[in-house]
Parts: structure tokens; sequence; C-alpha cells
């Protein structure tokens, strides 16, 4: 009897672990999907030479204001540290963002990282409401609206980062050291 009601609890519990996986699975896609969707029309638009030139045209004010605020707060220009062009830096930011989509999609650490480092050093250079004069216009809703967006998915990969399984100790069960979702669940 013992080995049987065991044997139910492990269906019941893969059961468990299998369907919370794939609810993490969609939750995660539906997530990265904002920015590889970003990711993939910044790609699209950087391959047409003029709608090229008018973005980086659009950012270079903005790109430029970053710099002078970095170089007055620490003391030395920023491309000092990022030798890179406002062309590089738009790719460079891009690359990040889809890879980082596509890793934390994979459920990787690696890409959840990736997108909170982009959304850290992007959110306040692109999105600065507060320098907008007009606080009644659209501009200004819409980039606040983008801010506070950002802000909270970077929350959201921080929780997530926070909250993940952790790598228990040696083999255990042929799981390969990491305890299964049903085991680390803990139904109250």
């Amino acid at each position: 009897r013992q080995g049987q009601s065991e044997g139910v609890r492990r269906r019941k519990d893969s059961g468990v672990a299998a369907t919370m996986g794939a609810t993490a699975f969609v939750g995660r896609c539906m997530f990265a999907f904002v920015f590889l969707a970003s990711a993939v029309n910044k790609l699209q638009i950087l391959s047409d030479p003029i709608a090229g030139a008018a973005t980086l045209a659009s950012i270079a004010p903005r790109l430029a204001a970053a710099r002078a605020l970095f170089a007055s707060k620490i003391g030395f220009p920023l491309y000092l540290v990022l030798p890179f062009t406002d062309g590089q830096l738009l790719l460079l930011g891009t690359l990040t963002e889809g890879v980082g989509a596509v890793l934390f999609v994979a459920d990787s650490s690696l890409g959840a990282k990736m997108l909170m480092l982009f959304t850290l050093v992007v959110t306040p250079v692109m999105h600065a409401f507060w320098l907008i004069p007009d606080k009644h216009g659209t501009g200004y809703q819409v980039e606040m609206i983008m801010f506070y967006k950002n802000v909270a998915m970077f929350g959201a990969l921080l929780f997530w980062h926070a909250t993940r399984p952790v790598v228990v100790g040696s083999r255990r069960g042929g799981t390969r050291g990491i305890a299964s979702a049903a085991d680390r669940v803990k139904w109250e």
C-alpha cells in the first residue's frame, strides 16, 4: 500500500511540475515578446539606409545629453569607456535586447541579466520625460508611460531573478543536482 500511494504522489507531483513549467514558459514568451519585437523592428529600420539615418538623427541628441551628463558626473568622457559611434551603440543595444529576450525565453539567467542591463541603461536616456518642457503634451505623456513601463519590466525581471530555483547540492535521484519543481514547491 505504501508503495502504491508513493507512485500516485510522484505522478501527481510530475503533473504539477509539468503544468508549472508550461505556464512559466508561456509567461516568459509573453514577457520577452515586447523586447524581441522591439529589437526586430530596430534591426529592420537600421537595415534601411534612409530610415536608419532618420532614427540615428532622432536619438543623437539624447545620446549626446547622456554623454555630457556622464562626463560632468564622472569627470571623463564616455568615449574612453565606450568608444562607439551612435550607430554602433544602437546596434549593441538592439542585439543585447534581442539576444537577451531569446535567452530569457529559454529560461536563462543571462538573458534576464541582459534585459535588465538594457532596460537600466536605455530607460533614463531614451525616456527622459522630465526634460520635456510641455508637461501636458502628448510627447511628455508617452515618454512618461514608456519610462514607467520600463521600470515595471525591470522590477519584474528583478523579481524573476530573485525567485529563481536554487541549485541543490550533489546529484539527487537523477535530477542532475536540481530539485524538481514539485520538490521546490511547498503546498499549504
